[in-house]
């Protein structure tokens, strides 16, 4: 555990997740202007972008074994993973929830949102294109939704962080996606001990 611990920068990732969220709050409304390719203004709050953070340093501390050598631990390295990941979207969660009710904009509700929409990104791109090559997708995730996420002045529906954060949908649809990544990234170790089990 100790050694996991230290391996995926435990004590750098959980602290940095809570200065994120505090750091989207502080920058509020911040505006980051964007081209956008089906109309509208194309501004972008800097908080949604800011919200990346945890999830690049979760996959830095995942991504540095292959999952398949991991795999082969006695340890169930993969639900620890899969578990660091849901504590760090409560985290963001639960102190953007307090700041809101201490009398944060509903911004700070944005926040924590984006945060955990942006770690269950970073669980199933993991997952599916492996570590290294998910940190680079994650990262322009923001960037993409920025620019075709609007139908003049609103969000789609599908573009999430775009989204207000009073919108019950998007705090659905995150949660939601969440929860999909933890099978997912619990299916997955166990699926990599099957087959090494096999073979």
């Amino acid at each position: 555990m100790i050694w996991w611990l230290a391996s995926r920068h435990a004590a750098l990732t959980v602290p940095a997740t809570l200065l994120t969220a505090l750091l989207g709050i502080a920058l509020g409304r911040t505006v980051l202007p964007l081209p956008s390719l089906l109309g509208g203004s194309g501004h972008f709050l800097l908080s949604a972008l800011v919200a990346v953070v945890p999830a690049v340093l979760w996959l830095n501390g995942t991504g540095r074994i292959d999952p398949k050598t991991e795999a082969t631990a006695l340890r169930p390295v993969h639900r620890w993973d899969t578990a660091l990941a849901a504590l760090l979207a409560a985290t963001a969660l639960a102190v953007t929830g307090i700041a809101h009710v201490l009398g944060a904009d509903d911004i700070a509700l944005a926040v924590g949102r984006n945060i955990t929409f942006y770690l269950a990104a970073a669980m199933l791109l993991g997952t599916c294109a492996g570590p290294r090559i998910a940190g680079p997708l994650v990262t322009c995730i923001p960037f993409v939704v920025g620019v075709v996420g609007r139908r003049g002045p609103f969000p789609e529906p599908w573009a999430v962080i775009l989204h207000p954060g009073q919108s019950g949908r998007a705090l659905a649809a995150t949660l939601a996606l969440m929860a999909i990544a933890c099978l997912v990234g619990v299916g997955a170790g166990v699926r990599f001990q099957r087959l090494l089990r096999r073979s």
